[in-house]
């Protein structure tokens, strides 16, 4: 949880930052339209923070229930994967790190985020 944390956490903040420095204040840069709305409620740095840390306490919650519940043996987790393949590859063995999965995946993609600005075209 700490990797991913600390990773999310960079992530993050470097999205925030390059995304405040390519905006520039012009909101209808924000592809995100719950984002455009939160930065045009709060503030646009504010809403930026606002809703990456939401995200990502949200990603930790999903992170720590779920390593705990795949590692217990939880009955419910035998009804998420979709076929009796994934079932089967799930009692294989300890399969706890997929829980981590949004949180890194959420993380990579606001790098890559993040790394659009860098590509964007300057005014």
């Amino acid at each position: 949880m700490t990797l991913g944390g600390a990773f999310y956490v960079l992530a993050a903040l470097a999205d925030i930052h390059l995304t405040l420095a390519g905006m520039n204040g012009d909101l209808s840069l924000e592809g995100n339209a719950v984002m455009r709305a939160l930065m045009a409620r709060i503030g646009i740095a504010e809403g930026l923070w606002v809703g990456k840390t939401a995200v990502g306490l949200a990603c930790c919650a999903i992170a720590g229930f779920g390593e705990t519940e795949i590692r217990r043996g939880a009955a419910w987790i035998d009804k998420v994967p979709s076929t009796p393949w994934a079932r089967a590859w799930m009692k294989r063995g300890d399969r706890a790190w997929i829980a981590y999965i949004p949180l890194y995946g959420t993380a990579c993609f606001q790098l890559l985020a993040a790394l659009s600005w860098l590509a964007a075209p300057r005014p």
